[in-house]
Order: C-alpha cells, then sequence, then structure tokens
C-alpha cells in the first residue's frame, strides 16, 4: 500500500510541474504591462523602445512581430499559445547564412561566452540565434526594453564575433575511404 501511495503522490507532482511548464496566460494583460497574451502590446513596446513592432502572424496563425536591430531582421515568436491566442511567452529569433560555413566549435565558443542568446546550427548550415522569455502575468515596459536592448547589444557583437572566430576548413575525407561519409 505505501507503494502504491508513492507512485500516486509521484505521478501527481509530476503531473503538476508539466502543467507549469505549459501554462497559458488567458487573464487580461494588466494595465501598461507587456503581455504575450496581447501581442499589440509587444509590437506597442516595440515601437516605444525605438525599433519596429509590425503585428503579423507565422506560418502557423500565432502572433509574431517583425523587426530589426543592429543591421539584422529578425521576428518575436509567440509561444505556449491556446488557438493562436493567450501565448504565454515570447522567442526574439534571428537566422543567418554566412558568407563562409561555421561549425559546432563556433556555436558551442558563442554559447559559452553569451548569456542572454543562444546560437544553433541548422541543418542547412545557418547560424540561428534566439532568446526566450515567459510573460505570464505580464513585464513592465522598462524590464521589456532593457530585454530588447540586450538582444540588440548581442546581435551587434554578431559581426565582431563573427570575424574573430574565423571559419575552419572542413577536413580531407580519409583516404581509406574516398568519397564515402563516415558514419
Amino acid at each position: 500500500m505505501t507503494m502504491a501511495w508513492w507512485h500516486w503522490t509521484a505521478a501527481a507532482l509530476l503531473a503538476g510541474y508539466a502543467g507549469t511548464a505549459s501554462a497559458k496566460d488567458s487573464a487580461p494583460c494588466p494595465k501598461d504591462l507587456i503581455c504575450a497574451s496581447a501581442p499589440e502590446t509587444v509590437g506597442g513596446a516595440m515601437i516605444r523602445a525605438g525599433y519596429q513592432g509590425l503585428v503579423d502572424t507565422d506560418n502557423e496563425g500565432d502572433p509574431m512581430i517583425v523587426s530589426s536591430a543592429a543591421g539584422y531582421k529578425f521576428n518575436i515568436l509567440f509561444y505556449d499559445c491556446e488557438a493562436h491566442k493567450e501565448c504565454a511567452s515570447l522567442q526574439f529569433s534571428m537566422r543567418l547564412t554566412p558568407s563562409k560555413p561555421r561549425d559546432l566549435a563556433f556555436v558551442n565558443k558563442w554559447n559559452s561566452e553569451k548569456r542572454f542568446a543562444q546560437m544553433a546550427l541548422t541543418k542547412d548550415g545557418d547560424l540561428r540565434v534566439t532568446h526566450d522569455m515567459t510573460t505570464i502575468g505580464g513585464v513592465t515596459r522598462v524590464n521589456f526594453t532593457d530585454t530588447v536592448e540586450w538582444w540588440s547589444s548581442l546581435l551587434g557583437a554578431l559581426d565582431a564575433f563573427l570575424d574573430a572566430n574565423p571559419a575552419t576548413s572542413p577536413a580531407a575525407p580519409p583516404a581509406s575511404a574516398p568519397g564515402k561519409r563516415l558514419s
């Protein structure tokens, strides 16, 4: 009986954690705050911060903000949405095709040196830079503007990082397997 109680308790706790991780923001956005559940507040906050803040939709029908900073176009994607509304979080996202191919060592170096933006290497060899934030209950304008300024400064640092970390030439295939991909 004790073991059954423990399994039930563990399952209930895990279910509670799962609910928290996928929380929706169905409450109205509080006055003067920025909420993913109210895309116009995000677009307006971008404009007040001195950036573009075009409210649009992505390929799945969820809200999206189109903007630019430091010479790069980027999107703010809305996540954890219920029927394309009541979204709970945002992702600042920018994709770059580098003039010279980059590898995972380059990406790992960026990620080890930068706190507020993560980089990934896509299957096409593009670099994807992202920053996520939750807005459940609302975010102040000052906090949101600070996040946008951090994002902008990281995009501004990207060119210098690319220059300081030149692409490495790809390794030649081993002589024992010319023209074959190694598993």
